[in-house]
């Protein structure tokens, strides 16, 4: 990561973190859309989680972190926001837990060969170079490791309007993934496995907080799961989770 734009990162994130901690709150509707992604994530993570030594990549406040300790994962967890850290710190020591927090750059870790079990994030691999943080992730795990990352797609035309009207939500760093950017996976993990979401259902958005969107965001997420069974459509997703398995060393 080069300097300018990792300062740019951490200038962007402390402040998101800080007294800006609300930045994203009017996005919450159609975050709300994603719970089926998020469930899946939460899923794939806890079935292996439990004894592991685990790292959350850009975790943040640690809004996440007590999840995944309270599975039983042995937690470290890395943010390029030394906002971010303090606050996770904070968060996880008032609950009684322990866990080991660090500003960390994910694209060049301190962390030795081989570290890891699991290594999970949620909206971090669309900030980052994908060769160097690739290459790092396969580094960092264990020959049998697992990466586990919940990501947005580039492509869908009514996500990147509302990218395009809504420019100070993120970094200009930010490279929403594409085809190429999973098929890249595939040169530094034996196994890849992908699971997609959000289509149709985005067409249920505007009908949050009223009595349509549940049947309407139901219906709709039917229709998606049959889209997604057409490897062409996947591409127009808003999210998808990767599965990274077996590091090529």
């Amino acid at each position: 990561m080069s300097i300018n734009r990792y300062q740019e990162e951490i200038s962007f994130h402390d402040k998101r973190f800080g007294k800006n901690d609300d930045l994203r709150k009017r996005t919450r509707k159609y975050y709300s859309i994603a719970i089926n992604a998020r469930n899946k994530f939460q899923e794939l993570i806890f079935q292996v989680c439990n004894g592991r030594n685990l790292l959350e990549y850009g975790c943040g406040t640690g809004n996440s972190s007590l999840e995944w300790i309270n599975h039983g994962a042995k937690l470290t967890g890395i943010d390029i926001s030394p906002e971010g850290i303090k606050k996770a710190r904070a968060k996880v020591n008032s609950y009684g837990q322990k866990a080991n927090f660090y500003v960390m750059n994910a694209e060049k870790t301190d962390f030795v060969d081989e570290y890891f079990d699991i290594i999970i994030g949620s909206g971090i691999l669309h900030h980052l170079d994908l060769n160097k943080s690739y290459a790092e992730l396969a580094r960092i795990l264990n020959l049998n490791g697992r990466a586990i990352f919940l990501e947005p797609l580039g492509r869908n035309p009514l996500i990147n309007l509302y990218r395009k009207f809504t420019p100070s939500l993120r970094t200009k760093n930010e490279h929403p993934l594409n085809e190429k950017d999973i098929k890249l996976a595939k040169q530094y993990f034996k196994q890849v496995e992908t699971y997609y979401y959000n289509l149709f259902t985005l067409f249920s958005v505007p009908f949050k907080n009223t009595f349509l969107f549940n049947p309407l965001f139901n219906f709709f997420q039917v229709i998606d799961n049959f889209l997604f069974r057409i490897p062409p459509l996947r591409k127009y997703a808003w999210m998808v989770i990767l599965c990274l398995n077996k590091p090529i060393k």
